[in-house]
């Protein structure tokens, strides 16, 4: 028979008539809110889940009957971030300039990797590799299921219309989005010269120009 979860510590609002399953929603939208600033503040080691249900003003029963446990827990955070952070790279269109598409793209990209959520998220898998390795399988996973497929596409793109020349246009992908976020995705992470407005600009700018001097076909780039 299945568990009947009350909801009397609970923050959440009765309303006569309310359906249980949207409760059960804003419930574990509230713990996993606490979870994500317990973490991304104290780090894995030092959060408990006492602490995060009675910032809720629930009991780590109600938690766990949602979250077997707290690494879990901890990666439905870092899943969360990531998936309502990383941008939509699939709307600019074949149209522009070979320029103009991967400059506005690479912005976005960088935008997303140096967003200070995602960088104190990536921090914290940093310090928990050891503990869980598969977290650091997500953040590529996160990036190959978003990044650098919108990135290979574009390039396929670009190869078709004869504007670059790729042998491996996978590999190009790679290599252009190390490009783009190598250096201040570790500055961001170590807290070193942090990226402003004018350096992404620059950056950006200098990783396509760049990527595509090694990409023409190399009658465009000799005109």
């Amino acid at each position: 028979m299945a568990r009947v979860i009350t909801a009397e510590k609970s923050t959440i609002p009765r309303r006569p008539g309310r359906p249980p399953r949207a409760v059960g929603v804003q419930l574990a939208d509230q713990i996993l809110d606490a979870a994500q600033d317990f973490f991304l503040k104290q780090g894995y080691e030092a959060t408990t889940v006492e602490a995060i249900a009675t910032r809720i003003g629930a009991t780590k029963r109600t938690i766990y009957v949602r979250f077997v446990d707290k690494a879990q827990l901890f990666r439905a955070v870092v899943t969360r971030v990531l998936h309502s952070r990383r941008p939509r790279l699939n709307t600019i269109g074949l149209d522009r300039e070979i320029e103009d598409r991967l400059t506005d793209m690479g912005t976005a990209i960088l935008r997303y990797i140096l967003d200070p959520i995602v960088v104190s998220v990536t921090r914290v898998v940093a310090a928990e590799a050891y503990r869980f390795p598969e977290l650091n399988e997500m953040i590529e996973e996160q990036a190959a299921q978003g990044l650098t497929p919108a990135l290979s596409q574009m390039l396929e793109e670009e190869v078709e219309s004869g504007r670059l020349e790729l042998p491996d246009v996978a590999l190009a992908a790679r290599l252009l989005l190390s490009l783009l976020t190598g250096q201040p995705e570790k500055n961001a992470l170590r807290g070193v010269r942090p990226f402003g407005h004018t350096d992404r600009q620059g950056w950006v700018q200098g990783a396509v120009s760049l990527f595509l001097e090694g990409a023409r076909p190399r009658s465009i780039g000799q005109c």
